[in-house]
């Protein structure tokens, strides 16, 4: 008698703590325990790869190791999915003390789960995160096209009056293997009404990773400036890339590739020329604050039989967005190309500073 006044006596704790749980989760917030005692109030957001994500009004996201858990509550339904892949759903309750507890509407507890054993947890109304995943992987194989279309003016007054006025437009058609690069550019500039500036650029680059840094590329470009006599210029060029950094707010990689060059002139007497020629690059990002980022380009294109003729190229600029929703930016920088073998009375360098207002669509 006296041993089953006991056992009542402990289910009903149970059932009130049980309860008093549920009520104090729904007036509150969700509450995690670590075994060193801290205590954090908030809400779950999940749990997958040995960590709890965790939201906090005071310090936003934080990560919780699984292993470190006492005790986990929550105001609403979870699911939890254990590693023989089954799926329990309720609300998490603190008793006992060391492992997840669910109870759902009828007060019935699952079975206890040691917090090492969780595999995945989400919240009821979140989407499974296997599910999330496959659809995430689906969607990173579709070709997707990102466009941009950039604009600067630029002006001044008084002892030299000029203006100049250019216009870029670039599309990436892309997935997470492979990328295509399209881009077409106009550059005119009059100083104390001479014309100064003529450029007409454009060009393609196709991308095609095959193993997690490697890929392989295949790039032409193309440039009309009769200012520099220059009727029209190409370079063709295939190749390998290779990414030497690959992290998350920064990323370097370098190519290596074949070329040939054309280069047609503007003056009858002058005759075309066309040679193999190297192709060596870097490409440079990094996401200084936020969305604040620096990006920068080089290339070198020497002659195969003449390495000391050669075409340097180089964009280097800061990029920041003018709104929130980051479509409108504005690009901050300096251009230019270096022709160790110019047309006669022509210079070697030509530099450009610019200010660009650019507006990215879909």
């Amino acid at each position: 008698m006296a041993s089953r006044l006991i056992y009542m006596l402990k289910s009903l704790h149970f059932l009130v703590a049980i309860t008093f749980t549920l009520l104090a989760n729904h007036l509150f917030a969700d509450r995690a325990e670590t075994q060193d005692g801290s205590i954090f109030y908030g809400k779950i957001i999940e749990a997958k790869d040995g960590n709890l994500t965790f939201a906090t009004t005071y310090s936003g996201l934080i990560q919780i190791p699984l292993k470190y858990l006492k005790t986990l509550s929550s105001s609403e339904n979870v699911l939890v999915r254990d590693e023989n892949n089954q799926t329990f759903i309720g609300q998490s309750v603190p008793v006992p003390s060391g492992q997840l507890n669910l109870v759902n509407q009828q007060n019935d507890l699952s079975p206890s789960l040691a917090f090492t054993k969780i595999q995945h947890l989400w919240l009821d109304k979140s989407k499974d995160p296997i599910v999330e995943q496959k659809e995430r992987n689906e969607l990173e194989k579709q070709m997707q096209w990102e466009n941009s279309i950039g604009f600067d003016l630029v002006g001044s007054a008084g002892n030299t009056d000029s203006t100049g006025l250019g216009l870029r437009l670039d599309s990436v058609y892309s997935n997470n293997l492979h990328e295509l690069d399209l881009f077409l550019s106009y550059n005119t500039q009059t100083t104390n009404g001479k014309t100064d500036t003529d450029e007409t650029k454009g060009g393609a680059e196709f991308d095609s990773l095959f193993s997690d840094r490697f890929a392989w590329y295949l790039r032409s470009d193309f440039e009309h400036d009769p200012i520099e006599k220059i009727n029209l210029r190409n370079t063709s060029a295939i190749g390998i890339k290779y990414d030497l950094i690959e992290e998350e707010n920064y990323q370097l990689s370098s190519r290596l590739g074949t070329a040939y060059r054309y280069v047609k002139s503007t003056e009858k007497s002058i005759t075309d020329q066309s040679d193999p020629a190297f192709d060596l690059g870097l490409e440079y990002s990094h996401i200084l604050y936020q969305r604040l980022a620096l990006e920068s380009e080089v290339s070198l294109i020497p002659k195969a039989n003449d390495l000391a003729d050669y075409l340097f190229n180089h964009d280097t600029a800061i990029t920041f967005p003018l709104l929130v929703e980051n479509e409108w930016k504005l690009r901050s920088g300096l251009s230019g190309t270096y022709n160790s073998s110019p047309q006669d009375n022509l210079e070697k360098m030509d530099m450009k500073y610019y200010l660009r207002v650019i507006y990215e669509f879909q």
